[in-house]
């Protein structure tokens, strides 16, 4: 039998794959709480891209204009010899795809504090900071959770017809499904993560870039149009934030391209990350769900944010789900089918990618582009359009259109778009 009219979801997590999940259902009129153990959004330094199946979620979600306002589209990419000089890349990133950018950049923290202005546009949608969620539980016909208030320091069992786990990598949710499985590896190094002002429009750089080395390898994008950029590189496991801020001035001295010395630049943030590649066995059990970092955990070393933008494309995919119940379209059993193809394509795409780039950061870079199969395929791209084409096609893979496991034909959304003359106009379109 069909289940429809679902009268409540819990979210676990105010980042920005939560609080899109919330934006989401809330636009369908369902009601959403929002648990977050932190006082407010959390704004370390962390991913900033949405390649392509992300930009059409946001898009989805109405929210895109405003990410670029916020943020900008990314125009170029490449990789670089130690001393900055270029090997190869991409130099049209922000050639349109589908009508839509191909990646969008800026930094979670801001989406998270965008989407958190947002939901408060809905009266179905609550965030509940300083909520910390202890256990989970469920039965046929609902779940809840048991939650602890930082003030007044109370408890409380909240109740609905979906919990979704959308905590992080720490995820309380999938701890509580799973204890402490997450089956998978962690990285032999931390990544220091360094916001800093600095010069590298001097240096001809690109939006983003990776500098291949075997030990000394960096990543370095831009973070807005200010001279912000990310730099991030590895690390010896266990050192200290000062003894990190001590090594890092020798480091960027001798290594980074330039060879900044510390009045160069002007360091905003210094964060070291442990690095994973892992998934959860399940993204779904009976009533329970996971999406995002709580799900699958992914270094950062990839065009277009392969891991944020493989998080927001699960909002997108569960939206489906959800939206396919709640309307009498589907069934529960949409859920199941929801777990395996995003477990898929994070363990058959978004890891195996995304393990192959760093390995490839970590090279000798002379020769690199005549041996390396992927830059021999980029290099292809310059004359064959149709190669082109598929490396486009296959980012768009990221995502998957739930709707097309409907019980039910379809359903028909009214959906809003501008004509040439900018005004608004009703259309109702299929999905998928």
């Amino acid at each position: 039998m069909i289940q429809s009219h679902i009268k409540k979801v819990i979210v676990v997590g105010a980042g920005p794959v939560g609080l899109l999940t919330a934006l989401m259902l809330g636009q369908k009129g369902i009601p959403v709480d929002v648990l977050e153990s932190n006082a407010e959004v959390n704004n370390s330094p962390r991913g900033l891209a949405y390649g392509p199946a992300a930009v059409r979620v946001l898009h989805r979600a109405g929210i895109l204009e405003k990410v670029i306002q916020s943020g900008f589209v990314a125009g170029s990419v490449a990789w670089r010899k130690p001393d900055g000089k270029f090997i190869i890349g991409f130099d049209r990133l922000d050639t349109a795809l589908e009508g839509l950018p191909h990646t969008v950049i800026l930094p979670v923290g801001s989406l998270s504090a965008l989407l958190a202005d947002e939901v408060q546009n809905y009266s179905s949608i609550t965030v509940h900071w300083n909520h910390r969620v202890t256990k989970i539980g469920q039965d046929n016909g609902k779940a809840w959770v048991q939650v602890e208030e930082t003030l007044p320091g109370t408890a409380k069992t909240m109740v609905a017809d979906f919990v979704i786990g959308c905590d992080g990598g720490t995820s309380a949710v999938r701890k509580a499904l799973f204890g402490g499985s997450f089956p998978g590896y962690t990285w032999p190094m931390q990544l220091i993560a360094v916001n800093a002002s600095i010069d590298f429009d001097k240096l001809g750089f690109s939006d983003a870039q990776w500098i291949i080395h075997p030990e000394h390898w960096f990543v370095i994008a831009r973070i807005d149009n200010s001279q912000l950029w990310r730099i991030v590189y590895g690390e010896t496991p266990g050192l200290s934030i000062d003894e990190i801020r001590t090594r890092l001035t020798e480091k960027f001295r001798k290594h980074l391209p330039g060879n900044p010395e510390p009045e160069g630049y002007t360091l905003r943030s210094v964060m070291p990350y442990s690095v994973h590649q892992r998934c959860a066995e399940k993204m779904r059990v009976g009533r329970i769900l996971l999406a995002g970092d709580a799900a699958h955990l992914n270094n950062p070393m990839q065009v277009g944010g392969l891991g944020l933008t493989t998080g927001v494309a699960d909002v997108g995919s569960l939206i489906d789900c959800l939206c396919g119940i709640h309307n009498g379209a589907a069934s529960l059993d949409i859920l199941e089918k929801y777990s395996e193809i995003r477990r898929e394509v994070f363990l058959n795409n978004t890891n195996v990618i995304s393990t192959a780039n760093f390995e490839r950061i970590m090279q000798d870079a002379e020769g690199i582009a005549e041996r390396d199969p992927f830059f021999q395929l980029l290099a292809q791209t310059k004359t064959d359009p149709q190669i082109a084409a598929s490396l486009a096609k296959h980012d768009l893979s990221i995502g998957c259109d739930m709707s097309q496991f409907y019980d039910i034909p379809r359903m028909i959304d009214t959906a809003t778009r501008e004509d040439d003359s900018g005004r608004k106009t009703s259309l109702s379109v299929a999905r998928g």
